[in-house]
């Protein structure tokens, strides 16, 4: 199945200052730190390696979006990652028509400041932090 474009977004870090710990931390800290006009972040789940977390809508609470984000020691540098795993797209009417590769994922405005808000999160602690994104746009 062909997926929508704007699910190959993310945003790579890599810290030699930050543990695994805090990594996942600051990420958990900018979900609950936000609150858009489209849902509200919640935290799913954590392990020691990753952390979930979930965009419902203001409304029905219904998930819009769902997305990890995982990290990794090695060689002295933490890495952390985010990935969507979980997304809606509109359905229906007009929408049906356009091809899945071309949909847009409903909440993904959201996830970009999320993704924006991490970063500068980590930068704040750790200014030598190596930043990688992937906007997710045609």
């Amino acid at each position: 199945m062909v997926k929508p474009v704007q699910t190959r977004a993310s945003v790579s870090v890599a810290s030699s200052a930050l543990s695994e710990g805090r990594m996942l931390e600051l990420a958990e800290k900018a979900a609950m730190s936000g609150d858009s006009d489209v849902g509200r972040f919640r935290v799913e789940a954590r392990t020691p390696h990753s952390t979930t977390v979930s965009l419902r809508d203001h409304i029905e609470g219904a998930e819009l979006i769902r997305f990890e984000v995982r990290t990794d020691r090695a060689v002295g540098r933490t890495t952390a990652r985010t990935a969507i795993t979980f997304f809606r797209t509109k359905d229906g009417g007009v929408n049906a028509l356009i091809p899945m590769a071309k949909r847009k994922l409903l909440g993904f405005s959201a996830y970009e400041i999320f993704m924006d808000w991490y970063v500068a999160a980590v930068v704040r602690e750790d200014p030598n932090a190596i930043v990688t994104l992937v906007d997710g746009k045609d």
